[in-house]
């Protein structure tokens, strides 16, 4: 159950490489043929977005019914279906309720917006051009009755439809928004203007990775560790990195200004960078010993083969000739499908390199190797496991298939469509599957991979975290929900040489991590180059592989010739784990098992040596203890349980029995550190028993865990504007602090919160401060910060825009709320008052000394409050620790100062609405449950809704079920929730007029 955790990095020049492979997985990206055609300028925009014209999905369309790889797939009613369900996921207001299941072709749909609704005959539809005739009808009625919202965006609906549909189809088609089709240009381009760092955001900050050799950065000094405060003039306190990398890109020849500040230095420092075409490199390389060659291919982009090239140029100058070759491409998730085959072409004197088919079966291109290119005729291994997707794919099979490699390592991802890139008119592109391509020998490797000839497979010995078989976790194309299925597909599997290794790599990295966790977190890391060249056992054996194959490189005269050397690594590396397990009791000794052994198993939680009864609680430690006695009269060999359970905790865990004689009881202790912000639900643990080839039928076993979550904070805000005016509007060049008070409105004590300020007005502001962590606060209990920053331009829009997060970090709670401050060419001084003001009537208590400003607080008839200062036509108040505004003409002045104010309600300016619930049950075996509860906010609600989610492996499913507009401050949650098959997370998202968001989630489980 071997489990590799990444670090993820970003890589700029400033782009982050990283942060495009991540945009490639998040959105299925592993195509292998893109169309770098120049894309359309976007046209003019009408004054609105007309959703109705469906001027994109059309376009879609008719790519589709031209290029799609299987017409057979296309189903408009189902496309239709799934494109309505994607518009009501899309937009909270919109519930789309169908008279049949998603997947039973419903007949009819009616879509509610907001409280109006209108039923739509779907039934019959046969063509796409029926389906968009209906969608257009529908997006009609949904435009037409949505409130105006400026955080909703028409195009992203018109988007989430397309993909709604396309997802029918297979899991590689899609739209990718303009923005992401950029990324995808900047990854597969593989150059841009910037000026070659990578960097990350640690402990709040914009910090430099490292400066990469030669490039503007790395000239100018800039140094790994060294934290980059400001870029131009906007500071990076709370920047993202996204936009931290667009400002640190542009065109080559341009400069850009940053302030680097660097451990040891008091201030920060000026750097003024030149921007320069910045080459990301796909291909790093290592001289080994007895001329062995190294070569790590991250990813395939424009410049990949040319990259190979000079790195082998390189090694044979280094090494002076080359022996042997290794190309790693672990984890490398494919993307050109011409740099694959140039690449191949390299290794290759003749032969088929890859051929394409494309609807109807029909052969589409057949591409061979070219004799003038090829390299000299030395053995190569290649490395891969099943993250090398795609383009590695091709490559891997291609040397493979023609004799020219050995393969060694996991099966590969097994994606073996073709995707092209159709530019739209507005930027955006559509990511289309036109083709299945096939290895040569006309196989495919659709949904099944690339099979090593070598077989290595990772193993971690250690009490609480054994690993010696692969993860059932592990995401191939042939788990994610409709794929592609190929005729082409070799069903025969050929020979593989498996090698289990004790991985020492994995166990240091595990104890690193465990050391650094315990430890106290230091600001001053340690910097570590994530893309360093690491020994590791695959690279060693491959590397031992070529030397005792010497001049030997086709491929089955190569296995060959190796059997001897991988007899002995084989032996050597089973006695190790043998030792390993040794250590903990266990004798692994191989031996013939009956199918139905006479075992008797139990299954218990253990906490302080006693068994445990009753829940699980949330932060709490125990033991799942799994006993086995064998029961009959003979011995049972290597015999081990692996759970699977929906809780991630209690999921894919090895319990490792190893030889259990005859009588013998053996157990395995698995120790459990409950997460502290664990949710109450109830999950059900499977315990399956096999032995090294077989699973044991008659033994599958299972335990209930009622777990009992704790109770969460829940925070709300108010905060105050100290300006140098003292008005509480912002002017050109004021400095200002921004006081805020955070309490806490739930049920519990919060753990480490941190409350953020960011700058949304981009140049305008300069933060000085924005970042600040608090300790515990109790329920009930109020806390204090401050921020500093300063207005630097005057605002495009007349006003500052800011936002506060205040956010637990154990607890993952988080109140968020963007806000804007008036600016004015001067501010009005502040002059000294005193006394007190009543109220004539119920008033409204401002954050400055404008109508403008936010409201700080209601004031009843009768309220009586202490000035504290004026300004022209109004009074500043005290509210009982901050300071809030009234216009002089609704109250009367009164002489005495009030010794507190009275008569406030509303005195916390943000408060996110109150959600109690209840599913009464945990677990069921019904179809569906009650949910009920209720919906609290301080002023008004503005809606709610629910979803249910499940996730089968690499499916995830969702369902929206109810949405309710409410015009009061309470609403009854009442509502018949439908269940998937195993967990469902049913989760109530409340909105209230300040735009305030609160989320709370039960879970059921369904068997």
């Amino acid at each position: 159950m071997q489990k590799i955790r990444e670090y993820g990095r970003h890589i700029v020049a400033t782009i982050a490489l990283t942060l495009a492979f991540i945009l490639s997985v998040q959105f299925s990206d592993r195509g292998v043929e893109f169309d770098l055609n120049t894309i359309h300028s976007a046209p003019e925009k009408p004054d609105g977005y007309d959703l109705s014209a469906l001027k994109i999905l059309n376009r879609v369309l008719l790519q589709l019914k031209d290029n799609y790889v299987e017409p057979d797939r296309i189903e408009p009613n189902k496309m239709l279906v799934y494109a309505l369900d994607e518009i009501q996921k899309s937009i909270p207001e919109v519930v789309v309720e169908f008279d049949k299941d998603l997947d039973d072709n419903p007949g009819s749909a009616t879509v509610v917006v907001n409280n109006k609704s209108q039923k739509f005959d779907i039934s019959g539809t046969e063509s796409i051009w029926g389906m968009s005739f209906r969608l257009k009808e529908v997006f009609g009625f949904v435009q037409a009755n949505l409130e105006p919202d400026d955080e909703l965006k028409f195009e992203d609906v018109e988007y989430a439809a397309i993909n709604g549909m396309l997802a029918t189809l297979d899991p590689h088609s899609m739209i990718l928004p303009p923005r992401n089709y950029e990324e995808m240009q900047t990854q597969t381009g593989g150059k841009f203007g910037g000026l070659g760092i990578v960097i990350s955001v640690r402990d709040g900050h914009l910090t430099v990775i490292s400066p990469i050799k030669g490039t503007p950065a790395s000239k100018k000094g800039i140094k790994a560790m060294d934290r980059i405060t400001s870029i131009g003039s906007e500071s990076t306190i709370n920047m993202s990195l996204t936009d931290a990398v667009n400002m640190l890109r542009g065109e080559p020849g341009t400069d850009v200004e940053l302030q680097v500040l660097r451990k040891g230095w008091d201030e920060p420092r000026k750097y003024v960078v030149t921007r320069a075409e910045i080459n990301i490199n796909s291909v790093d390389s290592q001289a080994l010993k007895n001329k062995i060659g190294y070569l790590r291919v991250k990813n395939f982009q424009a410049n990949t083969h040319d990259d190979m090239k000079k790195e082998l140029a390189n090694l044979k100058k280094t090494m002076g000739g080359m022996q042997g070759l290794i190309l790693d491409f672990r984890d490398n998730p494919g993307g050109l499908l011409d740099q694959s085959i140039k690449i191949s072409d390299l290794f290759l004197e003749d032969g088929v390199i890859v051929s394409t088919v494309g609807a109807g079966n029909r052969m589409r291109e057949k591409r061979e190797a070219s004799r003038s290119t090829a390299e000299p005729a030395y053995p190569i291994v290649v490395l891969v496991n099943s993250g090398s997707a795609s383009a590695s794919e091709i490559v891997a099979g291609a040397l493979q298939n023609n004799n020219r490699a050995v393969v060694l390592g996991d099966t590969t991802f097994g994606k073996g469509s073709v995707q092209v890139l159709y530019p739209l008119p507005d930027n955006s592109a559509l990511k289309l599957t036109v083709a299945q391509y096939l290895t040569p020998g006309g196989i495919s490797i659709q949904s099944k991979g690339i099979t090593p000839d070598l077989k290595a497979t990772p193993v971690m010995v250690a009490k609480d975290a054994m690993n010696l078989f692969p993860s059932t976790n592990v995401i191939r194309e042939g788990d994610l929900d409709s794929h592609l299925i190929s005729q082409h597909v070799l069903n025969t599997e050929p020979g593989v040489f498996e090698i289990r290794y004790v991985d020492a790599d994995a166990s240091a990295r595990r104890d690193a991590m465990a050391s650094a966790e315990e430890s106290e977190e230091t600001e001053e890391e340690e910097y570590e180059d994530p893309d360093a060249f690491r020994e590791d056992f695959e690279i060693r054996l491959a590397q031992q592989l070529l030397i005792s194959a010497k001049d030997t490189w086709e491929r089955e005269a190569f296995l060959a010739a190796v059997k001897p050397e991988l007899d002995q690594s084989v032996a050597k590396e089973t006695k190790a784990l043998e030792k390993e397990l040794k250590k903990y009791g266990i004798d692994w000794q191989a031996g013939t098992n009956p199918a139905k052994p006479n075992l008797k198993t139990r299954v218990s939680f253990v906490q302080d040596d006693a068994e445990k009864t009753g829940p699980i609680r949330a932060g709490e430690e125990f033991v799942i203890r799994a006993e086995v006695t064998n029961t009959s009269n003979q011995p049972v060999y290597q015999l081990k349980a692996i759970t699977i359970s929906d809780y991630a905790t209690f999921d894919d865990k090895e319990f490792i029995f190893g030889k259990v004689d005859p009588g013998q009881t053996r157990t395995w202790d698995f120790k459990v550190k409950m997460p502290r912000d664990v949710p109450q639900r109830h999950d059900m643990i499977a315990f399956h028993f096999s032995d090294n080839t077989q699973t044991f039928a008659n033994l599958q076993t299972h335990v209930d865990a009622k777990l009992d979550g704790n109770p969460q904070p829940l925070f709300a805000f108010s905060y105050e504007i100290v300006d140098t005016s003292g008005d509480g509007q912002l002017s050109l060049n004021e400095e200002a602090i921004l006081k805020v008070w955070v309490d806490n409105i739930g049920v519990a004590d919060s753990d480490e919160t941190i409350v953020f300020l960011k700058n949304l007005s981009n140049e305008a502001v300069y933060l000085k401060r924005g970042r600040e962590k608090l300790e515990s606060i109790a329920k009930g209990e109020r806390a204090f910060v401050e921020f500093e920053f300063r207005v630097k331009e005057a605002p495009k829009k007349g006003k500052i825009d800011l936002e506060v997060d205040v956010y637990d970090t154990i607890f993952r709670r988080l109140t968020q709320k963007k806000f804007a401050v008036p600016y004015v060419e001067k501010g009005e001084s502040l002059k000294v008052a005193a006394g007190g003001v009543e109220t004539k009537a119920r008033t409204k208590v401002f954050s400055g000394a404008s109508s403008e400003t936010e409201l700080a607080a209601m004031a009843e008839k009768g309220a009586k409050l202490a000035v504290t200062g004026e300004v022209k036509d109004w009074w500043r108040v005290s509210l009982d620790g901050r300071n809030g505004w009234v216009p002089k003409e609704v109250v009367a002045k009164l002489e005495n100062t009030p010794e507190k104010a009275t008569g406030l309600s509303q005195s916390v300016m943000y408060q996110p609405p109150r959600i109690e619930m209840s599913a009464n049950q945990g677990m069921t075996t019904g179809e569906s449950i009650r949910l009920s509860g209720k919906v609290n906010d301080d002023t008004a609600l503005k809606d709610y809704y629910i979803y249910v989610y499940n996730r089968d492996n690499a499916k995830f499913n969702s369902r929206k079920v109810k949405y309710v507009r409410s015009d009061s401050a309470n609403s009854a949650i009442d509502a018949r929730i439908p269940l998937f098959k195993g967990m469902n997370r049913i989760s109530v998202v409340a909105r209230d007029a300040d735009g305030l968001t609160t989320t709370e989630s039960a879970f059921v489980y369904r068997k």
